[in-house]
């Protein structure tokens, strides 16, 4: 069958690998001309998955409105900021689809997540599922085994996005719990960034693994306001992407963190990165949310204060120590 996929990032493109090889036929949308026309020629993506070569039932284009035309099944894979404008360009062609977010985040301003997003471009007029858990790009294109899940409002879209990308080396679950979902997917791209500053400054396992431990009590606290379950911090998209992304070497937000412990400056950081550290962004909406939902986040807020606005990160780490005593919450 035929699938089209939004977005020629490392996620991406290793998600259309991914596909091709369980046999379907994908159109990618590629935003920069250049890699377009490199990708065309080379069917390899040099900027962002260099060193895997694209099947044949992969095609290229660079013209957004030859998405929906091409399938009913839309994949959603663009950055988070990107997200809004993205799927406005071809928002009157939604109408009826089958759409699935990679995209992980918060948007700022609104602080809808990724299918909030997406469904009022749409204006409520299409099918909308998200996936998230642990999985690296670079290990999905090496057909390393991964797992995942696919939530949704509407179980039998969820079954069906199952079905289409389930395979031997990429396990998918199915969730009804949306909140939940796409909050850990989010979240733990922040508390990742705290991850690598502990590591880079060399403050032991012990520290990291309370630091976990607290980050994961933090999301899920913020995900009562929204109604999700606490179970689903538990799985794939809550507890094993936030190890994953805390401790893997591939983790972009982890190394964002590491380069803020040695005291490089987050803004010049941000500009020098060709890949997108989703985190950075979504701190500042995500502290803007616990601060409009009156929801405590020490951590979050500690992070948007050394990112944002330059706090001495000696004096966060001073500030979460020197916290009050309390009784161990979840």
């Amino acid at each position: 069958m035929k699938i089209s996929l939004i977005g020629a990032g490392a996620w991406g493109t290793a998600f259309a690998l991914h596909l091709a090889r369980t046999g379907e036929e994908v159109l990618l949308w590629v935003f920069e001309k250049e890699l377009f026309e490199i990708a065309g020629k080379t069917k390899e993506n040099a900027y962002y998955l260099p060193g895997f070569t694209l099947p044949d039932n992969v095609t290229f284009t660079d013209n957004i409105k030859d998405i929906p035309e091409f399938s009913d099944d839309i994949i959603f894979a663009p950055p988070s900021f990107a997200l809004r404008k993205t799927a406005a360009m071809i928002s009157e062609d939604l109408t009826g689809k089958r759409l699935l977010i990679l995209t992980k985040g918060i948007e700022n301003g609104t602080s809808l997540f990724m299918s909030g997003v997406v469904e009022e471009v749409a204006l409520g007029k299409a099918g909308i599922a998200s996936l998230s858990g642990p999985s690296f790009a670079r290990e999905v294109a090496e057909g390393l085994f991964t797992s995942t899940v696919i939530a949704s409002k509407d179980k039998g879209l969820s079954l069906y996005f199952q079905k289409i990308i389930h395979s031997n080396t990429f396990r998918v679950y199915t969730s009804d719990d949306i909140s939940g979902v796409e909050l850990g997917g989010a979240m733990k791209n922040v508390m990742a960034i705290g991850a690598g500053i502990i590591q880079g400054l060399n403050l032991g396992a012990n520290t990291l693994a309370a630091y976990i431990t607290r980050s994961l009590a933090e999301m899920k606290r913020l995900g009562r306001s929204f109604g999700a379950r606490e179970t689903t911090f538990m799985g794939l998209s809550g507890m094993g992407d936030l190890l994953l992304t805390s401790y893997g070497k591939l983790s972009r937000n982890r190394l964002f963190g590491m380069e803020l412990s040695q005291g490089k400056n987050a803004e010049d950081v941000i500009r020098n990165q060709k890949s997108v550290v989703e985190g950075y962004y979504t701190v500042k909406a995500a502290y803007n949310l616990s601060r409009k939902l009156n929801v405590e986040m020490p951590i979050t807020e500690e992070l948007y204060k050394i990112i944002y606005e330059g706090k001495n990160i000696q004096a966060s780490l001073q500030d979460i120590i020197s916290r009050e005593y309390k009784e161990e919450d979840q």
